[in-house]
């Protein structure tokens, strides 16, 4: 693999690049022989090269030749401080054998081992394409090598507190506007209700998104309806019981709206085992959802059921959660995943779920996007064969060949 150059952009500079696959994803999608003009970190326009260098005075010309330019990807859920666990648990068709693996494992880290892993993990997201991140820890250990890196995006805190003892949420200091910190909520079913509700409120006050794992398992199902089976049983074990919980009788997404944390603020994660009536909640509250479906098989949690959520037109975006569960974290995976299991989805929308749509939900709209205005952060791919120039043929054609990102623009204010 040849070295990738990465261009950090500076208020001075002023480009015009042109490429000969300008993947702008937005309307329209792909500009054959394409260019776009940056300065002041920004994009000033986009177009056909030959409109664009009529108007453009004084740029210095970058030539990307063959390559594809697109926006950087928006991984919206993965967990860093997991990264040393890659290989360490296989794949399972339980779900709760897994947790229970991850539990084992992780306490053999070493703060040391935490922070290594993540940072190469960083450097792996990097070569993936990724630009705008939203990482889940239980620690503070990946906030270091996050902000020595390019990366945008969220850094929760996950709480998980199940016996409902009183904690306090310490305000998160922040250190820069590219890693936004607040607290969020592991599941409905290691978090006490008053809890879930006061995290809710911290992430409201503050205007922050609010997190939780949602709907993932059947052993969740169960739980929430019943108060048993294996995740009862899991946290009798940890000394997490609640001896005032009470079974709702009912689903985990009625179980929050219940609670009143569902919002147009709120991203569920997972989202795979879904009622009609669950599905009619979450596009009322304006709900938005992470999908990570090739955790969701190494898992054996299920599949997201991705028809069902595109008919109640739920806003979506995409993370490969963490190298716990998965080999790669490459969005680009979980789209031909996606793919292979519902071969009718137009695969450019998978790639805007994975890019564009993904930046608007974790609030960078202005980062990951080809758009006037917007700051360029871009990627440049190339392909082991020339593509399509039918925008949805092109994007079939480039979820399956073989890539490889060539350049990368930041633009980070």
């Amino acid at each position: 693999m040849s070295l990738m150059e990465e261009i950090y952009l500076e208020p001075h500079h002023h480009f015009l690049i042109r490429t000969k696959y300008l993947f702008a994803l937005n309307e329209p999608p792909l500009i054959l022989d394409g260019a776009l003009e940056i300065k002041n970190l920004r994009i000033l326009r986009y177009g056909a090269y030959r409109e664009i260098q009529k108007e453009v005075v004084g740029a210095k010309l970058i030539d990307l030749e063959d390559h594809i330019l697109m926006p950087v990807l928006t991984n919206a859920h993965l967990h860093l401080e997991l990264s040393a666990l890659r290989f360490r648990i296989p794949p399972t068709g339980k779900f709760i054998l897994w947790v229970r693996q991850v539990i084992k494992k992780r306490m053999e880290l070493s703060p040391l081992e935490i922070k290594e892993s993540a940072t190469i993990a960083i450097k792996e997201l990097l070569k993936e394409g990724v630009g705008i991140i939203g990482d889940v820890g239980n620690s503070a250990l990946t906030l270091e090598p996050l902000s020595k890196s390019p990366l945008l995006g969220y850094l929760f805190q996950e709480i998980i507190n199940f016996k409902g003892k009183k904690i306090s949420l310490s305000p998160l200091k922040e250190f820069s506007n590219r890693l936004r910190l607040t607290y969020s909520a592991h599941a409905p079913y290691t978090v006490s209700p008053l809890l879930l509700q006061a995290i809710k409120a911290y992430c409201r006050k503050r205007k922050k998104l609010f997190v939780i794992h949602l709907a993932e398992s059947k052993e969740e199902i169960q739980f929430l309806r019943e108060g048993t089976g294996p995740i009862a049983e899991l946290l009798k074990e940890r000394n997490q019981w609640n001896e005032a919980f009470i079974p709702r009788g009912t689903t985990p997404v009625k179980y929050l709206d219940s609670l009143g944390v569902l919002d147009e603020n709120t991203l569920a994660i997972h989202a795979i085992h879904l009622e009609e009536e669950d599905l009619k909640i979450l596009s009322q509250r304006g709900v938005k959802i992470c999908l990570c479906p090739r955790s969701n098989l190494y898992t054996g949690a299920g599949f997201p059921n991705l028809p069902q959520l595109l008919k109640y037109k739920l806003s979506l975006c995409l993370g490969t959660d963490s190298l716990a569960s998965n080999d790669r974290l490459s969005l680009f995976e979980e789209m031909k995943t996606l793919l292979h299991f519902y071969p009718d989805t137009d695969p450019l929308l998978l790639l805007r779920i994975g890019s564009i749509y993904g930046a608007k939900i974790l609030g960078f709209e202005d980062y990951g996007t080809i758009k006037e205005g917007a700051f360029a952060n871009l990627v440049a791919i190339s392909l082991s064969y020339p593509p399509s120039e039918n925008p949805k043929e092109f994007a079939r054609d480039f979820l399956f060949s073989e890539k490889e990102v060539k350049y990368r623009f930041y633009a980070l204010n």
